[in-house]
């Protein structure tokens, strides 16, 4: 008992998020990238800054995506090369991936800012208030958190990893073979861009790989974090909903009461299903395109993987293997917790005590119960539904597509 007090001590006392906190992640996702979604009011040589940054990512991606086609289409270093086919073809779906991301967000950026507003609007304002929601329940998981780190860690080791080998080889022929030692750069992406190298040239691609990576990185995760942002608050809204209704004890003598009650909690629910609506318009294309092309690049980074070995690039890619499946881990895991709530309105309503209720209630409830066995959910488009079951069936096929990879090159 003195325990339980103690536990109950110890939430009052937590410090209750805000809504800021919540979308404080996802827009410092995209801010690195010159890109203020909330249009935060800062000085202005930070805004130069990060305008100067944006457009130093613009370039560097146009200029590796020039390169990219460049070389593929001369095919003479392709030809007869199943890796470099691979890697070519690794580089080419993530930063398609990415590129279709970026497009869709700045065309729904509209839309997805009044999205915000209105989840903020309905955010619950004092500790009082938030302990109600439970909000920090709510808040970026301790999984997500976890997500990120290796997210960003894979992407330094990927980013960082050639430069280190080329040190590392470079070190190594000092120390062996004096003056003839020379050093040469190997670059995070596998087209060739100059004929031959010197200092500068090494700085300029260091630079240009760094900002490429940093742009298609940060534009493929944040445009999933803001989605699973808002799928976390209209969560957070379905379960607060949920445990009213639960609680909510209808007496015969109080019929206009009850009724108002059901009344107002309809319109309520009705409005987060308007809004999941909203959120699926938004990221429908996103999720379709999303699961396509995670899809593609597993498949292609467990080819290359298996081609190459666990050398440097090998055990590079792996990684980037398992981030990329983290990443639409995620995704799916809020779809499947968006599910879940809605779904539990039904349970709520079921639980309750309808039964000391006038038959006009009784009703009410039954169109609420019918209404919420049709949970909100997030769908590619209508086609295909974003849920754990999604993710489970999206690796089976890459695993299949790895035993028959393994079959074909006896290994």
């Amino acid at each position: 008992m003195e325990r339980e007090q103690q536990l109950e001590r110890e939430t009052e006392l937590e410090r209750q998020r805000s809504y800021n906190d919540f979308t404080y992640i996802p827009n410092m996702i995209l801010k690195t990238l010159g890109i203020d979604f909330l249009n935060s009011p800062k000085p202005l040589w930070q805004d130069v800054l990060l305008k100067t940054y944006s457009i130093i990512c613009f370039l560097s991606h146009w200029h590796i995506f020039y390169y990219l086609i460049l070389r593929t289409i001369q095919w003479d270093e392709l030809a007869g090369n199943p890796v470099l086919i691979m890697r070519f073809a690794i580089v080419y779906f993530f930063t398609a991936n990415s590129d279709v991301k970026f497009i869709i967000f700045l065309y729904y950026r509209r839309r997805l800012r009044i999205l915000n507003d209105k989840l903020e609007e309905l955010y619950p304002h004092g500790d009082e208030h938030c302990r109600k929601y439970r909000v920090n329940d709510f808040f970026w998981p301790r999984i997500a958190r976890y997500g990120f780190y290796y997210y960003y860690f894979v992407v330094v080791f990927v980013v960082l990893g050639p430069l280190t080998q080329s040190i590392i080889m470079y070190l190594y022929q000092y120390f062996t073979v004096d003056s003839e030692a020379k050093f040469i750069l190997l670059s995070t992406f596998p087209m060739k861009r100059f004929e031959t190298m010197s200092m500068w040239k090494n700085i300029l691609t260091l630079v240009v790989d760094f900002a490429f990576s940093h742009f298609v990185m940060n534009v493929n995760l944040g445009t999933d974090v803001w989605m699973m942002c808002h799928s976390a608050q209209i969560c957070m809204h379905f379960a607060h909903l949920g445990r009213q209704l639960a609680e909510y004890r209808p007496q015969r003598q109080r019929v206009e009461e009850n009724c108002e009650f059901l009344v107002n909690f309809v319109r309520r629910h009705q409005r987060l299903f308007d809004l999941q609506k909203e959120l699926n318009d938004i990221f429908g294309i996103l999720l379709a395109y999303n699961l396509f092309s995670t899809a593609s690049t597993l498949c292609c980074v467990i080819f290359y993987t298996i081609l190459q070995g666990l050398n440097r690039e090998g055990i590079g890619f792996m990684l980037f293997f398992f981030s990329s499946s983290a990443q639409f881990f995620m995704v799916s895991y809020y779809g499947q917790q968006l599910i879940d709530w809605s779904q539990n309105i039904a349970m709520a309503a079921y639980t309750h005590n309808w039964y000391d209720a006038s038959v006009k209630y009784r009703r009410y409830l039954l169109m609420i119960m019918q209404r919420a066995q049709r949970p909100a959910e997030l769908s590619a488009k209508g086609v295909i539904i974003i849920s754990l079951d999604t993710f489970k069936k999206m690796i089976g096929i890459t695993y299949q597509f790895f035993a028959v990879i393994r079959r074909i090159l006896g290994k």
